[in-house]
């Protein structure tokens, strides 16, 4: 029998991104979870299908006279794509104008009257598409985000019998003139140690508890400077303010490869 090889390990349950998912608009990380997103009308609709998204780098090399192949650091990456292919189960005027990409619409006579466009505003952008996910090791999600977001104005609608009309769309993120060096995505991958508060203020003298959950066996807290101090007892960091300033408590766990987490600590002055 040959020897079995495989990458599988203690961990790899835990680090599984699950099928499940949301598309929203306009979505504040740290501020908006997927509940409040929803609640406030941020939800695009069903999806059907799955989504993709996508970043691609444009790749330059340098070439040199007398090198046969490609160089490390001779390498320049010239521009990124960024997309996020959905299908969307709702066929809704916002669906539709997100597939059109330039569109406007106005209500009349029961209707609301959807118009291509030929120019791009302001309000054709959305401030961001974001996608939002599960892993497997997690309670919070993993949101993938495309930032300046606009459909690509391929608008394609197939209605048959025995299968309901569907909206696919897809999004691309776009750079802005303010900002042109930043790439415009984001990736917010979970830890899989969670924290109950990852910012906290303490007054000098005085302490705040932080819980910890997801982590492998037991926890270690260190602080990074002596504005503060943290004890540990089972899954509950004690934190106490010291001095006036900004600490750093790292959090570890005991797993074989250990779990991680930052808790950033504003000592006060209490007068």
């Amino acid at each position: 029998m040959h020897k079995l090889r495989s990458g599988l390990n203690a961990n790899t349950k835990k680090k599984l991104l699950l099928g499940e998912g949301a598309i929203f608009k306009n979505f504040v990380v740290g501020t908006d979870t997927y509940e409040s997103a929803r609640a406030a009308g941020k939800l695009l609709g069903a999806t059907q299908g799955g989504s993709t998204f996508t970043a691609t780098a444009s790749v330059r090399n340098i070439e040199v006279d007398g090198i046969p192949g490609v160089v490390a650091d001779l390498e320049e990456i010239d521009s990124w794509e960024v997309t996020l292919e959905t299908t969307f189960l709702e066929v809704t005027v916002e669906t539709i104008k997100a597939a059109l990409g330039a569109a406007k619409s106005t209500h009349a006579d029961g209707y609301t009257h959807i118009e291509g466009k030929l120019d791009f505003d302001t309000t054709d952008y959305f401030t961001n598409i974001t996608f939002v996910g599960s892993m497997s090791g997690s309670d919070a999600p993993i949101i993938l985000q495309l930032r300046n977001a606009i459909g690509d104005g391929n608008l394609q609608m197939q209605i048959q019998n025995g299968n309901e009309g569907k909206v696919p769309v897809k999004f691309q993120g776009r750079y802005t003139i303010e900002t042109l060096s930043d790439v415009p995505f984001d990736i917010y991958y979970p830890d899989i140690m969670q924290a109950s508060k990852y910012r906290v203020t303490v007054e000098e003298g005085a302490t705040v508890t932080v819980n910890i959950t997801g982590y492998d066996t037991a926890i270690t807290a260190t602080p990074s400077n002596a504005k503060a101090t943290a004890n540990v007892s089972s899954g509950t960091i004690t934190i106490a303010g010291v001095a006036d300033g900004e600490c750093i408590v790292e959090v570890e766990d005991e797993a074989t490869e250990p779990n991680t987490l930052a808790i950033v600590v504003t000592v006060v002055d209490p007068a």
